[in-house]
């Protein structure tokens, strides 16, 4: 499992880092929970749950980094203008 050289110099793991770095490099587009998950699972090699993936991304909505908005009854995430 790859970390990010900010959670190797912290110490620790934050899934918030490689979540946010797959929205970074991803720009125009918009994704639900279940794809992030399997984004961390096949491209990170997070092993992580549903429930904490949608729990960092309603952390990363609240302090403006992503933004959500319901599609077809379903969340979709994005990251926020102007960030990065």
């Amino acid at each position: 499992m790859p970390i990010s050289r900010q959670e190797y110099d912290d110490g620790r793991t934050n899934i918030n880092i490689p979540i946010m770095q797959y929205f970074e490099v991803r720009r125009d587009e918009a994704f639900t929970a279940d794809e992030i998950l399997t984004a961390l699972l096949e491209v990170y090699g997070r092993r992580i749950t549903i429930a904490e993936v949608v729990n960092s991304l309603r952390n990363l909505v609240s302090v403006g980094d992503l933004e959500s908005k319901e599609i077809a009854g379903t969340p979709m995430y994005t990251i926020a203008s102007g960030v990065g």
